[in-house]
């Protein structure tokens, strides 16, 4: 129940900041919390999803050779 509401408060505080940076910040704890309820398979879903539309940044990492 509390995590549902702790949800919507959430997505309504991202509609309301002005911040990009704020809304962004608030919409990923939306995901998340909503992440933590999803089986397995429907994560992974989820996954694939984001990665057909090309969201996911690209990552490299550098290691040192020193």
């Amino acid at each position: 129940m509390y995590d549902l509401l702790d949800i919507a408060c959430a997505a309504q505080a991202a509609l309301e900041h002005e911040k990009i940076s704020d809304k962004e910040h608030a919409f990923k704890h939306v995901l998340n919390r909503v992440f933590g309820y999803m089986t397995p398979e429907a994560k992974a879903e989820f996954n694939e999803w984001v990665d057909r539309k090309g969201w996911r940044t690209k990552e490299t990492i550098i290691l040192s050779t020193t």
